[in-house]
Parts: structure tokens; sequence; C-alpha cells
């Protein structure tokens, strides 16, 4: 063999490396900084928590048809991108599932969400553009003290109870969903009394769920709006108002930013 063949001898060829992209992770500062969750969830005291950015495997989450009929899609989502397995999607504060989903939609699609907003007075179409970046924790009222168990108490003046109250979590979303659609169905609907149900975690101290149902089905109406202003005042949350302003009739008013699955396929 000559030395110019042995030049031209195809060099041994090695097994051909996957190509694969592991995705960069951020910290996403919690609206209720851990504060509001038991001893025994993974987010207790924690500030912030660990999500992984979105890839095509999550995209094609938030396109699936079964999972949007099955109302999963978020809780799905949020698992996927969560670095801890330890945390169940589904036990997460609404105020804390609502700045991860921001901080996600900014990471893969920008800060720029169009959205179109239909005039309350003379009902004509606005297109508007919300800078997500801009979007503000609510600050929480310091004087409201929370229990061991992440809850806080409320004495209501009209019925002289001391009820303890906790924040609503994504699983009591959805269970309070089901039980209004079922008796939505026979006639029976009763929305504030079942939400209720889900917030109040004692009334003096006992925790028996019949004995709450009772207690919230007679509630006076005076406390009741105490219950509500409480809760509004100590839940954690991120600010999605923004100022609305028709392009047409110039009326002025606060709205809100719609988070569904749309909110990742702006255009």
């Amino acid at each position: 063999m000559s030395r110019n063949a042995s030049r031209t001898k195809t060099p041994p060829t090695t097994p051909e490396q996957p190509l694969t992209y592991s995705p960069p992770t951020t910290f996403v500062a919690l609206p209720s900084e851990g504060k509001f969750y038991p001893p025994d969830h993974p987010l207790h005291g924690k500030a912030t928590v660990e999500v992984k950015q979105m890839t095509t495997r999550e995209e094609e989450i938030l396109t699936s048809p079964t999972l949007l009929k099955q109302g999963l899609i978020v809780d799905r989502l949020i698992e996927s991108v969560l670095t801890n397995s330890e945390i169940d999607p589904s036990s997460l504060l609404i105020g804390d599932k609502n700045a991860m989903l921001v901080a996600l939609r900014i990471d893969a699609y920008g800060e720029e969400y169009d959205i179109t907003v239909p005039c309350p007075i003379c009902g004509t179409p606005n297109e508007k553009q919300i800078n997500l970046s801009e979007l503000k924790h609510k600050v929480v009222d310091g004087e409201v003290e929370t229990t061991d168990r992440g809850t806080f108490v409320v004495a209501l003046p009209r019925s002289g109870a001391s009820v303890e109250l906790r924040l609503l979590t994504g699983d009591d979303e959805q269970k309070i969903a089901e039980t209004n659609k079922k008796t939505k169905k026979y006639g029976l609907e009763r929305p504030i009394a079942t939400h209720y149900s889900h917030m109040v975690a004692s009334v003096n101290g006992d925790d028996d769920q019949s004995q709450i149902s009772n207690f919230v089905s007679s509630l006076p109406a005076f406390d009741s709006r105490i219950i509500r202003n409480a809760y509004k005042k100590i839940n954690p949350d991120v600010d999605m108002n923004f100022d609305f302003q028709c392009d047409v009739c110039s009326h002025e008013q606060g709205m809100e930013v719609p988070i569904t699955a749309k909110f990742f396929w702006s255009e």
C-alpha cells in the first residue's frame, strides 16, 4: 500500500453525542415570603423559589387539549419547571403561583404583553400593552400577626366570634369551583358560604368542619365584610392592576391583567 493510500484512510468514528439543552434556572421572589405555609411545607419560611426557564416541553403542556379540558395546565406547567420535586403545585398559595407565572412569561417571551380590552362603557375593543416587569407585589399589612400554622385570627364584632383564617391555595380554588358546579346543578348555589368554608380554619378554636359550615351559613353580613376586608389586607399577591383608558370615549378605570393559558401566547 502506498503512502498516499494510507493517508486517505477514513479516521475512526465515535458515537454521536445527543444534543441536549439544560435550561438555566432563576429564583422567583414569593409575595408570601413563605410566611403562610405550614411548617411541613417545602416553602415554609422561604422568600424565593427556584424554577427552570421554559422549553418546548412546557410549550407542549400549554397546548395540550386534555390538560386544558381538565383545568390542569397551570399546575402541570409549574410542576415541570420547579427544581424541587417535593413542592406540590396545588399546595401553592395563589399569589405565589401568580408570581411564578409572571416570571416564566417574562423569561420565555419577554416583558411586553399585548391584550385586547373592551371598554366597559362604549364596548369598543382597545389594544393595550402591559409591561409585566413593572408589576409589583402587594404590600402585606405588617400589623397582622400569623400563628405557628401560617394562619391569622380575626375578631368579629357582631357574632363575637374569633375566627382563624388561612390563605387559599390552588387546590382550594379547584375544590370551591367543583362544589359550586355541583350545587348549581341542583339549584342550591351558595358561593359565599362555600368560599368561607375553605377559608375559615377554626371558629373559637373549634376546627370541626361541620361546625365551621354551620357558622359561615348564618354569618352576619357585617362580619362577612370584616372577613373579606381582612383577607384582602393580608393576602400576598402580584398586583395585576393597570390603569385603563378607552381610546374612543376616554373612559378611565382600574382593570386587572388576566392570567390564562393565552397569557403565554401573546403575538
